[in-house]
């Protein structure tokens, strides 16, 4: 859920009367609660900003960056699915679908997305309770001419009544794709048990809800809705531009002061719920995945105007604490939970929020819900009497204030997006800063809060296979039991518990030195710089972010050519569970202090720290030290337990999500089928682990990265605790890589399995024969044409599905490029043959691309890649990627660059022709039948090797050296 909070009409009149300008302003938070007379930057942020209120009542931020290649807007209108007609439940996400459709001055369908396409951009909207956010991003020198064909949708759109059947299908394929997801059955039904408040509709739409009624026509209310609630004054804007702050002031009022103010209120909701129907509740939930949860769900007043206090965030910081003593850190020491999450959201139902403890189960704690609820509610009861202390808030303040400050660019499209829900939330001076603001302790706040922690606003959610249920969802797949929480329950909440409850003790980790180690370093690529007892730690100073005191150490022991059996696999799948539980105490101390760190398996055992270096040496010897953790029976099997629940559960997620790790699967080596490492996992006894681990972390090849902020003595002293944690009986293992399959000329390989998802998923590549950057470079440009087209015509004209679109996919040195689809309509016959016209019919739309319109489109490609990176992770990544294929020139991204510059319009028609029209080119397709077409057949290829097993693969192929 998204962080919202209400803002009081006088600091909004405060903030919104000025227009100001900086190119570096900070408002640090201190105890002064006056209302800030300017916008709040953090000094990490060189970009310029003015903010202004359009004559229309429109506010605005604006956004200037010398730097960026993309220029991006985003529009948000404070209305949202609370103010559906229940005649027609979904509404105002149809409209945000209809609205794309053509506007007076651009009557094409196509024309907006065909113009981003030919300039590098990309356009979105989404639809939540209470707004509805649009946004797109282009090339800088597009800006002007989109703005101009985005802002006429809030001018005059068509809304074209011919395409109402087209939308409601896809807003029905969009609600089918998650009718099966657990979440939002779950948000349904505790929607459903708030009565007559507005929180209790169906949100998203589908063929039931949206249509011609008995006195509700659809097209006739959406109108009606639109011409009522899309008004300047209830608008925000943000903009954001390689453009002066005046040049962008004069588009801002160029293209949006026409907007039409109405006059009207922003829509609120009011009515009160009735505790006396919701509260006190056990709910029992019988999911589509294999979970083992539960849930205490207290429904709060919303509180949004006491964001500067951070009254949630104050209480969600003690109810989820890791540190000893606290019931995330009893009830994992008792085997009891995997993981305990805290949260508050002040207006997750409109003028109502929610806080929440959300706890994953093992079988133990499945057998003591009760008990688990007793401790939870006790420490609740702890927390109300002695837990309100300044000490927290001053942890909680200094660790927003550190994330403040160095806060990190994102990219221009989710920032214009991110800044106008912030101005719908918040008022306009807050509008970046709010959610790490703390303006004072304020005890009243967090009481508050506390004193609405109650049996009376509780529901508790027991939700596993092993419910016993009576009741089924109308529009979600979960069926479930509710019943009152007895009196005599609530009773033995006061009793005894088999643990004792501490508040949480005061974080270590947090960072005191902010020095720049990298100071006039002078390196300009990644070097060796360590190499010891077996141990090669590479580092690169950062050339973009070198004022940040931050680091990325990427730790992997990579195990050579153990990774190609299937035990090793499952092994260090289970030790990276059983390893981030046990470290998850330090963990959480660290993400407080700035620092995330994770386990992975990566060809071997990894470790990822990101963020302050100040104490990440001291973090790192911790995390060393217990780097094969303890393992006993019960924990072993828990462990087992998540695992094979991880991967049935899986193949219950969006076919469309199943579709490129199957893809993964069948291109790289030493893969396995679900069922093979279920197998090997139900086999695998706590001896043969511990056995395993042991070899695992004595004969490796221990390879480190350091990105950013370290000198040489931390580089030395992370070789030197590794050298210490692997011991002096250490051997060393040649280095894996992985594996890519070779495209062979002719080959067809399809892989045709069951899923139990309920849609059918089918993907389709073509490999180009040769390999190298310049084929990939012709792909990438290509792609971009062919995904336009073929968006438009699949999922615009013909409604196939939802998730519907082409791609370019490197199968490593090989290019490829392909269509995909999740389908409710269509059997797997049907969609290999629409592809297969699709690709064909292509030839014409390709041949009718003019010299100007690709041009365009490469020069949009070339940006993509050119533009500077907006953070640390971004301009390491290729880095990352060259280091591990043992590319010591670091040079794929530049040689990616060059390649696409020299890319004519001749090349890619080659490209289509050796490719997509070519019956003899190298192809990969994915084809899961769903649980609803189990009595369909697989669509047959000809001169297809057809594969339903991925071991069937050897002999059959070979790998990319």
């Amino acid at each position: 859920m998204k962080k919202a909070f209400t803002i009081s009409a006088l600091a909004l009149a405060l903030a919104a009367c000025s227009q100001t300008s900086n190119n570096n302003t900070q408002a640090s938070a201190t105890n002064t609660l006056a209302p800030l007379d300017k916008l709040a930057v953090s000094p990490n942020d060189q970009r310029g900003y003015r903010t202004l209120k359009l004559e229309n009542n429109i506010e605005v931020i604006l956004v200037s960056d010398p730097t960026t290649e993309k220029s991006a807007a985003a529009l948000n209108v404070g209305v949202g699915l609370l103010q559906d007609p229940m005649t027609q439940q979904g509404m105002a996400h149809y409209l945000e679908h209809l609205l794309f459709l053509g506007t007076d001055k651009y009557p094409e369908t196509n024309q907006y997305k065909e113009f981003l396409t030919e300039n590098g951009g990309v356009s979105n909207a989404s639809t939540w309770l209470t707004y509805t956010n649009y946004m797109f991003k282009v090339n800088n020198d597009a800006y002007d001419e989109a703005l101009d064909r985005f802002s006429d949708f809030f001018k005059s759109p068509k809304l074209y009544p011919e395409y109402t059947e087209k939308e409601i299908n896809a807003v029905n394929a969009e609600w089918s794709m998650r009718r099966e997801m657990d979440f939002f059955g779950q948000f349904k039904l505790s929607r459903d048990m708030m009565g007559e408040h507005p929180a209790n509709r169906f949100l998203i739409g589908n063929l039931e809800t949206l249509g011609d009624k008995e006195n509700s026509n659809l097209h006739k209310e959406t109108v009606e809705f639109y011409n009522k609630y899309y008004s300047a004054n209830i608008m925000k804007v943000a903009l954001i531009s390689n453009a002066s702050l005046d040049e962008m002031e004069k588009l801002a009022k160029k293209h949006f002061s026409p907007i039409k103010d109405k006059g009207i209120e922003k829509p609120q909701v009011k009515q009160e719920i009735n505790f006396a129907e919701l509260g006190g509740k056990k709910i029992y939930y019988k999911p589509n995945q294999d979970l083992k949860q539960l849930k205490l769900d207290f429904t709060i007043k919303n509180n949004q105007d006491q964001f500067k206090f951070k009254p949630n965030a104050f209480v969600s910081y003690l109810l989820g604490s890791e540190m000893p003593g606290t019931p995330a850190q009893q009830l994992k020491a008792l085997g009891w939970i995997s993981s305990l999450n805290a949260g508050g959201t002040p207006n997750h139902y409109g003028n109502y929020g929610e806080m929440s403890i959300t706890l994953n189960l093992t079988d133990l704690g499945m057998q003591n819900r009760d008990e688990i609820v007793a401790i939870i509610m006790q420490y609740i009861d702890l927390v109300k009497e002695k837990g309100v202390d300044e000490k927290y808030y001053k942890e909680i303040k200094t660790s927003l204030d550190n994330e403040f400050r160095f806060l990190q660019k994102v990219d221009e499209f989710s920032y214009a997006a991110q800044l106008v829900n912030s101005m719908q939330d918040y008022p306009l001076n807050y509008s970046i800063n709010a959610p790490y603001y703390f303006g004072q302790f304020n005890a009243k706040a967090v009481d508050d809060v506390l004193s609405q922690l109650t049996p009376d606003t509780l529901r508790i959610w027991y939700t596993s296979k092993n419910e016993k249920v009576d009741q089924k969802q109308h529009f979600y797949a979960g069926e479930y039991r509710i019943e009152d929480i007895a009196e005599s329950e609530i009773a033995t909440w006061k009793k005894p518990t088999q643990v004792a409850l501490t508040l949480p003790k005061v974080n270590r980790l947090l960072p005191e030195n902010f020095d720049l180690k990298t100071a006039g370093m002078k390196q300009s690529t990644a070097e060796l710089k360590v190499e010891k007892d077996g141990v090669k730690v590479w580092h690169y100073p950062s050339q973009l972010f070198a004022e940040q005191p931050k680091g990325i150490l990427k730790i992997d022991l990579n195990a050579g050519e153990a990774n190609a059996d299937i035990e090793t696999q499952v092994s260090l799948a289970l030790w990276s569970d059983l390893y981030n539980l046990q470290q998850s105490l330090l963990q959480a101390e660290a993400s407080v202090a700035g620092i995330s760190t994770r386990a992975t398996t990566s060809n071997g055992m990894s470790l990822l720290l990101n963020g302050f270096t100040d104490k990440q040496n001291l973090l790192l010897s911790e995390m060393l030290s217990d780097l094969i953790p303890e393992v006993t029976e019960t924990n072993f099997a828990q462990a087992k337990d998540r695992l094979i629940r991880g991967i049935n559960n899986a193949q219950k997620q969006f076919t469309v999500r199943q579709l490129f790790p199957a893809l993964q699967n069948l291109t790289e080596a030493n893969n396995f089928e679900d069922d093979a490492l279920i197998a090997a996992a139900q086999k695998l006894d706590v001896a043969t682990f511990k056995a395993r681990l042991e070899k695992l972390v004595k004969a490796n090849q221990p390879r480190v990265f350091a990105f950013g902020n370290y000198n040489q003595g931390d580089l030395e002293n992370v070789a030197e605790v590794i050298s210490k944690t692997l011991g002096s009986n250490h051997t060393q293992t040649s280095f894996a890589k992985t594996k890519t399959i070779a495209p062979l000329p002719q080959q067809v390989l399809s892989y045709q399995k069951d899923t139990a998802a309920a849609d059918n998923g089918l993907l389709d590549i073509h490999v180009h024969r040769k390999a190298g950057f310049k084929q990939k470079a012709i792909a990438n440009v290509l792609a971009k044409h062919f995904s336009h087209e073929a968006f438009n015509q699949l999922r615009t004209e013909e409604q196939l599905a939802y998730a519907v679109g082409a791609f370019y996919y490197p199968v490593d040195d090989y290019a490829s490029i392909g269509l995909y689809i999740q389908s409710p309509v269509m059997d797997l016959v049907q969609a290999q043959k629409r592809f297969d016209d699709f690709k064909v019919e292509y030839k014409a739309k390709l041949d009718a691309l003019t010299p100007e319109q690709f041009a365009a489109i490469k020069q949009g490609v070339l940006v993509g890649l050119t533009q500077a990176p907006k953070n640390m992770y971004e301009e390491v990544s290729p880095i990352f990627s060259d280091w591990y294929k043992e590319n010591w020139n670091y040079d794929s991204k530049q040689q990616m660059i060059t390649e696409v510059q020299n890319v004519k319009l001749s090349d890619i028609k080659q490209f289509y022709n050796e490719t997509l029209a070519n019956p003899k080119a190298s192809r990969i397709n994915v084809q899961l039948r769903g649980a609803n077409y189990q009595d369909k057949p697989f669509a047959e290829i000809k001169g297809q090797t057809k594969i339903t097993d991925i071991a069937e693969l050897s002999g059959k192929v070979s790998y990319q050296l």
